[in-house]
């Protein structure tokens, strides 16, 4: 049975994979290139799936160390939103980056790292529910949230007290993946001239609802977000489970996969479950919104938005609805992969990562 956001694959493949930290030194373990952050094409300092533990743990992680501060903000009714920043004196510009349901910014790191090789300042939140950042589920692990415009309202202040203050002048990017692309597109759409560029990664625009028809699905969970039942885990989810699920994953490399999945078993922090039914009738209303043509046409920036053949999680029509009414919005697919084309197989990541920075260089 396909995982998807009404529901977790109960299919368990019993395997485990020991985190190792290596110790090194910044300045021992990077190469020149990496110090330089001046490579010609994001090939040039491309992480192969060959070497990529060795990779992170030896130049990625003390790299972008050297550069990372944190803090907290007080977001929407007073949440409190855990923030990271890696700022880069005479920066091409800036990149937010906006996470995906059950996320956290460590998933991020090998992003985070090309971004900043290619001469960009990346700013990250985890948002309200999430990881590091006030939880609003009935236990430490369910992914709920009052409102979906609190998302966005949470946003703006990180962009406000943030990222602006030390970015200044600098030319703003969104880089948004899934529900934390469905957060952009709001965010896009409300707050029109904060953002120069923007991209829109498997946005959730429209939900994959599995074998329940989606006109159910909905009608579902908005009636029972109206009732005592408005936090009770979706059917098929629950708190979170530490199983090793290769075989369930969004994404189709196995070295990224078990990485993303030792952090959070290395960190209890970091683990979250399943959503509520408050969270999927909120998300429902906002993708309805977001792909309106009163809404989506507000849209007028550049917005790159990329499109998964196997997404399991979410629809491409939806997709598809908001880059038609967008006034500049551009669609690019990749037939071959899953939901997280940002930590797919090498065939995909390479090119994924060529459009992207493309993208950024233009805008």
């Amino acid at each position: 049975m396909k995982k998807t956001f009404l529901g977790n694959s109960q299919k368990v493949l019993k395997k485990f994979a020991a985190a190792t930290l290596a110790a090194v030194t910044l300045v021992t373990a990077l190469p020149s290139q990496a110090f330089a952050a001046k490579a010609t094409t994001i090939q040039d300092i491309y992480i192969s799936e060959n070497s990529y533990a060795e990779t992170m743990d030896s130049v990625v992680e003390p790299y972008i160390e050297a550069y990372k501060k944190t803090g907290y903000l007080t977001g929407e009714k007073k949440v409190s939103l855990y923030y990271e920043t890696y700022a880069k004196e005479n920066a091409k510009g800036t990149v937010v980056i906006s996470h995906g349901k059950g996320e956290n910014l460590e998933k991020y790191d090998e992003m985070i790292y090309y971004f900043l090789n290619m001469g960009y300042s990346v700013y990250g939140m985890e948002h309200r529910g999430h990881s590091r950042s006030g939880r609003l589920g009935i236990d430490e692990t369910q992914v709920s949230v009052d409102s979906f415009d609190n998302y966005c309202k949470d946003l703006k202040k990180f962009v406000d007290q943030v990222v602006i203050p030390q970015a200044g002048s600098d030319n703003l990017y969104l880089f948004a993946h899934s529900m934390g692309g469905g957060i952009g597109a709001r965010f896009l759409e409300k707050y029109t001239n904060v953002f120069d560029a923007a991209i829109l990664s498997a946005p959730m625009l429209e939900i994959n609802s599995g074998s329940i028809p989606p006109f159910f699905a909905k009608l579902l969970a908005h009636g029972l977000s109206i009732t005592p039942y408005e936090n009770k885990y979706i059917p098929g989810a629950g708190p979170f489970n530490a199983t090793y699920n290769f075989d369930g994953a969004h994404t189709r490399s196995e070295v990224r996969y078990t990485r993303a999945w030792e952090t959070r078993i290395a960190n209890p922090e970091l683990q979250m479950g399943g959503n509520s039914y408050q969270w999927l009738s909120e998300a429902y209303y906002a993708a309805a919104k977001a792909t309106s043509i009163l809404e989506a046409s507000k849209v007028k920036i550049p917005v790159l938005l990329f499109q998964a053949g196997q997404d399991t999680l979410v629809e491409d029509g939806g997709q598809k609805t908001f880059a038609k009414y967008a006034k500049n919005c551009t669609i690019i697919r990749f037939e071959d992969a899953k939901h997280e084309m940002y930590a797919e197989k090498d065939v995909v990541l390479s090119i994924y990562l060529d459009r992207v920075f493309t993208f950024l260089e233009n805008n």
